[in-house]
This record gives C-alpha cells, structure tokens and sequence, in this order.
C-alpha cells in the first residue's frame, strides 16, 4: 500500500472519495476532471469508475474499450495519479453470469491486464442488483445453490489466477446482499439467510467488502452497525454511501443538503468511505464538500459550518440565503409523496423562496441553473 493510503495520526478512512456507481447518463470526462482537483484538495484519495450505464463497465463488460474510449479513460486515469488519487475500476459482470464457466475469469483478467499497465493498482468485481439466486443450472452442484458461495469463490479463482507479479494489486466486492435492507429482497428476490458468512467462508482474506449501510439510502449509519456487519463479514468494510444521489425511485429528488447521521467514530472499524454523487454534475460539489470534509476528518466535522463554506466559495456570501431557501425546498420536495403538487408555504416561506427565485433567474444560462431547472418549475407553482 502506498504510504498516502497508511491511516494518519487523527481519525480518518484510508480509503476517502467517489463510487460513480449510479444509473443514468455518466458523468463527463471534463467534469470527472474537476471532481478530481475539488476532491483532492479535501482529501479525497480514491475514486471507483462504475458508472451503471457504461455499456464496456456492466452490460457488455467482456468486450474492451474501443480505442476512443480507452484514450480517454487512460487520460482520466493519469490525471487521478497527478491528483494522487488512487484511480479504481469496477467491473460488473453479474447479470447473466455462469460462475461454474472458466472463460469469464480469463476475461475479466485480460481486461484488468490493460488496465494495470496503465497504472491502476486496485480493482473492484461488483455484483449489486442482480437476481438473488443462481440463474444456470449449471452452477447449482458445484456452488450448492448458494450465490453467496459462487461469489466468494468467484474472487478466489480471480485471486489465484492473476498474474504472479501482481503482488501489488488489491481487489474489492460488493455481494448481491449489501444491506440489510427489506426493499433488496422485495427487488431482486430473498437472499440465503447466512449470505456474508458463507461469502466469507470462501473469499481471499485480503478481499475488502462494500456495505451500504442499514438500508439502500441510509439516514445513520452507526459505529455499533458497522461492528455488527464487520463481525460478520470478517474483512475490511468499505461503506458505499448512496448520498447525495438521486437515481432511479429518486430522480425527483435533489439532494443539496449537507451529509448528516454518519457516527464520527465509523474509522475505527471502516477501511473506506464512498459516496454515490448526485447526477447533475455541477450541484454535486455542493453536498460533496461536505461528505469529503466528513471522510477527512469525521470528529471534527460540522455539517452546517461545511455547507455554509462550500456555498460560500462557489457563489459568494451573499447567496448563502437563497441557496438556504433552495436546500429547504428541495428537502420538502423530497418528503413529499406527490412530488409533482404545490407544496403549502408560510408567508416567510414564500417570501424567501421569491427572493431564491429571482436569484435563480439572474443566473440563468450558468450550468448550476439548468440542472436545477426541475425543482424551478416546481417552485414556481408553490408560491403562486
């Protein structure tokens, strides 16, 4: 491990950034760019490239990157080595796999290879959202109908079949069962009962395991939960944070609020800490401040001092009261269960979310502006 990744002298995560792991249109290459230099300069050290709809990441993810691709990914990936941030590729060949094939593995090993010549060290196999059980017959003998075990063994065939002279190469999962969360089993089907202990039973020691916490989209996620689960899984944790994002059920939502219900204490059991971002590329560094802050240093960290001095340096000191009345809004919003309908306002309320409109409309054009656009309209038929 290099000695930027080594825990510091104060309480931190080793592994503090970005999991680009949503769905939707990914993220542009000049905006991943300035992520790197905002992200850096808060402590950021590691970013994940998983972007759900990149077709050579999840759906054609045996076929290599065509050329056009691959030049820009190996740009992004020499700029992460510039910002000293640890430049992590994610693969996802879960849907449709049959674990029992050998091709797969020879695959995924072919692909990596072009990667770790280009520098990339560390390396992630995610099977998120996939059917909770094994889908080929084929693979009920040798797995005992258990995915969990087909998973753990999985990486170990990964693990003893790379190159010998990857002595220096680290390898990450994410299990089908990545909370405990009831809505996993209602999406994808109910999972074995003893999934992490029976992954763990076959997985390489070294292998490091994402968690999202408590629920998909957790509101706390507490030191006594991460005991818990790291009991049970016996490696190290990585929490995949889904704050700020808003894809999927929640592409009405806008998520501008700064992170709050994280236990200051989570590096005490917690080897990393990854947010899944916001879609709209230019907010995203609104609430992502405040989760670099939280990662970087989590005893000290003050949700609203953060937010406060994030908004402050991107728009100035004066906008700090329209971007308050903008966040409440969307935090309103948000609850609603009828996201679509005027929400009921006081008459402060409404006052101050006319100012927030007229500052919005002065700003029209700016990029902030057009990816806030949505929540504009439905301020407009609020204070009406």
């Amino acid at each position: 491990m290099p000695d930027w990744l080594r825990m510091p002298a104060k309480l931190t995560f080793q592994r503090r950034g970005i999991v680009e792991g949503f769905f939707g249109p990914p993220w542009s290459m000049g905006h991943r760019a300035a992520l790197f230099e905002f992200g850096a300069n808060r402590g950021m050290n590691t970013y994940l490239y998983a972007p759900k709809d990149d077709p050579y990441h999840r759906e054609r993810w045996t076929e290599p990157y065509p050329k056009k691709e691959w030049t820009e990914l190996l740009k992004l990936i020499r700029l992460a080595q510039v910002c000293r941030i640890d430049f992590v590729y994610g693969f996802h060949p879960g849907k449709g796999l049959c674990f029992s094939a050998e091709e797969p593995v020879a695959t995924l090993l072919t692909k990596a290879k072009r990667f770790y010549e280009a520098g990339v060290r560390t390396f992630a196999v995610l099977f998120d959202d996939i059917p909770s059980q094994l889908e080929h017959a084929e693979d009920k003998m040798p797995f005992d109908g258990s995915l969990a075990k087909a998973e753990g063994i999985w990486l170990k065939k990964i693990f003893t079949q790379q190159p010998a002279a990857w002595t220096d190469v680290e390898w990450w999962i994410c299990p089908s069962y990545y909370t405990e969360d009831p809505l996993l089993a209602r999406i994808f089907g109910e999972f074995e009962s003893s999934f992490l202990e029976t992954l763990t039973d076959h997985l390489p020691q070294s292998v490091a395991c994402f968690w999202t916490g408590p629920s998909v989209v957790s509101k706390k996620i507490t030191l006594a939960h991460a005991r818990k689960v790291a009991k049970r899984l016996r490696r190290r944790l990585i929490l995949w944070d889904n704050y700020p994002v808003n894809d999927l059920s929640m592409s009405q939502e806008m998520h501008l609020s700064p992170l709050t219900g994280r236990d200051p204490r989570l590096p005490e059991q917690v080897y990393g800490y990854l947010n899944n971002p916001l879609l709209q590329e230019t907010l995203s560094f609104i609430p992502l401040a405040t989760c670099f802050n939280y990662a970087a240093d989590p005893v000290a960290y003050n949700p609203e001092k953060s937010w406060r001095r994030v908004i402050g340096e991107r728009f100035g000191e004066g906008a700090i009261k329209h971007w308050r009345a903008m966040r409440g809004f969307c935090e309103r919003v948000n609850r609603a269960k009828n996201k679509n309908l005027p929400l009921p306002l006081s008459s402060k309320e409404r006052s101050q979310l006319m100012a927030a409109r007229r500052y919005l409309l002065e700003n029209r054009g700016r990029r902030w502006f057009e990816e806030f656009r949505p929540w504009l309209d439905l301020m407009e038929k609020s204070p009406a």
